[in-house]
């Protein structure tokens, strides 16, 4: 009877770690790294973004690096592990995304980098009355990042529900927050900074979407992604949109095709270039609870 008993317990303990094994397994957690913002001093900041995400499968994937090896000490801060990654997805070749590769040696087990070969193209960024700014890759991190990088174009799937959508259609008098900001190597044209990418991992409840800086329109990029995936909603959007400067008819197109693709709970977490102003009006047809700043140290569980 005793030994029957212990066989009893010991089916059941391998139940409930059977059963806390896959829950794991369920969850979706997204870690920023680096932001513009802190959710509190514990954290650093600067001007970037940089996201861990810790797939279901087990995989650890980073979407952008940030300026500076600051993406490192909040990793370190949050007990994040950084170890062999999946790999490292660009969303573009500019500094404050891609400028942490500068720290590409510190990362064990060398992961492979994915992004739009145009990351490499050199751009500078022009304001009246200020220094011309190199916003391109910078030295070391392109001497870093050349042997591990792997060109993508269009939607390639890179793991397990993990894709990442290049090269996306910008509709004639769409909302792209390119022009007028970035030039070429001379100074004679502008950059029409088609290195543009975005992440979008596929959950049971929905898309969700992780944007760099939005480069190619914010609306344009979701309805690219609408048209890959037409019966997914959209659960979560995360990241840096640009939309900084985008008037009222452009932030209520974007509200409106948001509202016709987003699932139940869906939660909106802007940072980086995207605007005090957008995130207001966002918050007002999609309630506080939704719609959330980004933040170093954030760590969000989809």
């Amino acid at each position: 009877m005793k030994r029957i008993y212990r066989i009893l317990l010991l089916v059941g303990v391998l139940m409930a770690f059977n059963c806390a094994f896959a829950a794991d397994l369920t969850n979706l957690t997204l870690s920023v790294l680096t932001d513009d913002a802190v959710v509190s001093d514990k954290f650093v900041t600067e001007h970037g973004v940089s996201i861990l995400v810790e797939m279901p499968n087990g995989n650890r994937w980073l979407v952008d690096t940030g300026t500076t090896d600051i993406f490192l000490e909040n990793a370190k801060r949050l007990g994040a592990n950084l170890a062999n990654l999946k790999g490292i997805t660009l969303s573009h070749g500019h500094d404050d995304h891609t400028g942490g590769l500068t720290f590409y040696p510190r990362l064990e087990g060398k992961p492979p980098i994915y992004g739009h070969p145009y990351i490499w193209h050199k751009a500078y960024q022009i304001k009246p009355g200020e220094p011309v700014r190199i916003t391109g890759m910078p030295y070391l991190a392109r001497k870093y990042a050349a042997p591990s990088f792997h060109p993508v174009h269009d939607v390639t799937k890179l793991d397990d529900n993990f894709y990442f959508f290049t090269d996306i259609p910008r509709e004639p008098g769409s909302f792209a927050p390119i022009g007028g900001n970035f030039f070429n190597e001379d100074g004679t044209g502008p950059v029409p900074l088609i290195d543009d990418a975005t992440v979008v991992i596929k959950t049971p409840k929905g898309l969700v979407v992780i944007f760099g800086c939005a480069h190619a329109g914010y609306t344009n990029i979701l309805k690219a992604i609408h048209k890959e995936f037409p019966r997914e909603k959209l659960l979560a959007v995360v990241g840096g949109l640009h939309l900084v400067n985008a008037n009222d008819k452009v932030l209520e197109e974007a509200v409106a095709f948001t509202n016709s693709i987003k699932a139940p709970g869906f939660s909106f977490y802007g940072g980086h270039c995207t605007g005090e102003k957008a995130l207001k009006y966002f918050r007002a047809k999609f309630g506080n609870e939704a719609i959330k700043p980004l933040g170093s140290g954030r760590v969000i569980k989809l």
